[in-house]
């Protein structure tokens, strides 16, 4: 270590013990002095944040802040100070955005009751994010709070239905039921979500039996689509043989090649994957070439799903 260079970091130190006792002239002349030999430290930015504040020049403490955590490769520490002041300045989607990542990068760190606390406060001055839902439901489910976590659940998707995303709401509607299946109020958004995705193309007011089983059809396809598509990004990791052959199977039923289908989809779950939405889309295959039994014993798998037990109650 050269004597420059620990004299900067001496110069440091001295102003944030000077920041500690309030000698905030001495503290902005140490931090001034330290950048100029360490114009790539956090803590300094950090120090000249908490000065300018207490001197409040909010403009060029923000500034500071957000230097600091740009530095510190977003440390939530100095994020955090960035949202409050942004949302102090009223800069509240900035704030809301910020609060977010704080909640995020404090859930990393295994800081889970503080990240809670961070996304609250984003949820509270952006309650129309949806992203911000699914976050809370996280941390309830963490908690053991399944009541907590199924109400941000349903307000996610009312937010997904009303703005026409009818299989995404329903998804995450399935996500709550499989935390409180008996639940009148998390059926009814179910229910709500499952009739957005049977009439969204169609301007026939009423909704019929089949209408809902179509749909069901169609979403267990969804969720199948969705799955291979999260295990494409997961590049660190290869395809698992189960999600192989679900793509092959949902390419030949997709071509209306039936037994190829079955067979496919026999293969993916012989190779271990059994999501409820692939024995409904299999039971459904094995109803229309006649195989009854095999059909009985697919839809009662799929049927440990709350969701798929009530598509399946459709077909009797």
């Amino acid at each position: 270590m050269t004597s420059n260079t620990h004299r900067y970091e001496l110069a440091v130190e001295i102003g944030e013990e000077a920041v500690r006792q309030g000698r905030w002239q001495q503290a902005l002349t140490c931090f001034q002095t330290a950048l100029v030999g360490l114009p790539r430290e956090a803590r300094i930015y950090n120090g000249l944040g908490d000065t300018h504040m207490a001197l409040a020049d909010r403009g060029r403490a923000l500034a500071c802040y957000k230097e600091a955590a740009r530095l510190a490769g977003n440390n939530a520490d100095y994020t955090e100070k960035v949202a409050s002041l942004q949302e102090r300045l009223g800069l509240l989607p900035d704030a809301a955005a910020t609060y977010r990542l704080t909640g995020d990068l404090l859930w990393r760190a295994g800081r889970h009751e503080e990240a809670q606390s961070s996304w609250q406060q984003s949820a509270r001055l952006r309650p129309d994010q949806p992203i911000i839902y699914e976050r809370l439901a996280l941390g309830d489910r963490r908690r053991g709070d399944l009541a907590g976590a199924a109400h941000h659940y349903l307000t996610l998707a009312d937010t997904l239905r009303r703005d026409g995303r009818c299989l995404l709401a329903l998804h995450v509607c399935c996500a709550a039921l499989s935390l409180r299946p008996d639940s009148p109020l998390v059926w009814a958004a179910t229910e709500n979500a499952w009739r957005c995705v049977a009439v969204r193309d169609s301007a026939a007011p009423r909704v019929e039996p089949g209408d809902l089983l179509s749909a069901a059809a169609e979403f267990a396809q969804w969720q199948l689509t969705a799955r291979l598509r999260q295990s494409t990004l997961r590049r660190d990791v290869p395809p698992a043989l189960g999600d192989l052959a679900l793509r092959q199977a949902m390419l030949h039923e997709g071509h209306g090649r039936a037994g190829p289908a079955i067979a496919t989809y026999e293969q993916s779950i012989a190779a271990g994957t059994q999501p409820p939405a692939l024995f409904f889309a299999l039971g459904l295959l094995y109803r229309l070439v006649g195989r009854r039994a095999d059909a009985r014993a697919a839809l009662t798998l799929a049927a440990r799903h709350p969701f798929y037990r009530a598509a399946v109650a459709l077909l009797e």
